[in-house]
């Protein structure tokens, strides 16, 4: 699958004028040895051994005539080596390896492999980041001389301390807080002692029961809700 995301476009400086751009990755990767599976699974006399040593042979016939600045015609396209980097003379020659001299490689696609690919490519998108989104990068306790500990095993009354960034959140909205959350259910907290950008203070309530809680914070920095998490565990005795 081909993951889609749209983010910030760094080559332009008015956001109304094409402001974004596209960026994709792949979700999944066709290893060498699952490569010579696939071939092998299509209906041919060969089998998977046979294919690794076309693929072996493959490799090292490419590999030495790229090296010696071939264009390699492939079923699916053509690879060659491309050259790059500055030089401030018109007489300088390219050496390999100084300053920005460097040694790229370059893929096209042939016709039929193009068409084939977009008739049939498999794609989704992906959500944003949001730049204004909250997130969880630390969790403490506050002990009683309002130092940090990294212990996480409290008792009622006890206070948590949340670092991130864009923790803000309106508390009038029962939606949004700081929640803990076990097999049990979901609690949301309803006191906090300080509620900062980038720490947020509440204390453990005294109704919750014992156990193990995951912790999250949920702001709504726009139109839509954002939920950060983070992997610490707070043990309530």
């Amino acid at each position: 699958m081909l993951n889609i995301k749209t983010v910030k476009n760094l080559l332009v400086t008015d956001e109304k004028k094409d402001g974004f751009c596209f960026r994709s990755s792949c979700s999944q990767t066709l290893t060498l040895n699952e490569l010579a599976k696939e071939m092998a699974d299509w209906n041919s006399s060969f089998n998977e051994a046979d294919y690794h040593g076309m693929l072996s042979v493959l490799d090292t016939v490419v590999v030495k005539h790229l090296a010696k600045g071939y264009s390699i015609e492939l079923p699916f396209g053509t690879l060659r080596a491309n050259a790059t980097g500055t030089c401030s003379n018109i007489q300088d020659g390219f050496v390999l390896g100084n300053g920005n001299h460097s040694l790229g490689f370059l893929f096209n696609a042939n016709e039929n492999t193009i068409a084939t690919v977009k008739a049939r490519l498999e794609y989704k998108q992906i959500p944003p980041d949001i730049t204004s989104g909250a997130r969880l990068y630390r969790i403490t306790a506050l002990n009683d001389d309002a130092s940090e500990s990294s212990n996480l095993s409290l008792t009622a009354g006890k206070v948590i301390r949340l670092h991130g960034r864009n923790l803000s959140f309106d508390i009038a909205d029962e939606n949004q807080g700081v929640f803990l959350e076990n097999e049990t259910g979901l609690k949301r907290l309803s006191v906090y002692n300080r509620r900062g950008t980038n720490v947020v203070d509440s204390p453990i309530p005294k109704d919750l029961a014992a156990g193990s809680y995951s912790i999250s914070i949920v702001t709504k920095p726009g139109n839509t809700y954002f939920t950060a998490n983070i992997d610490s565990l707070v043990t309530v005795a």
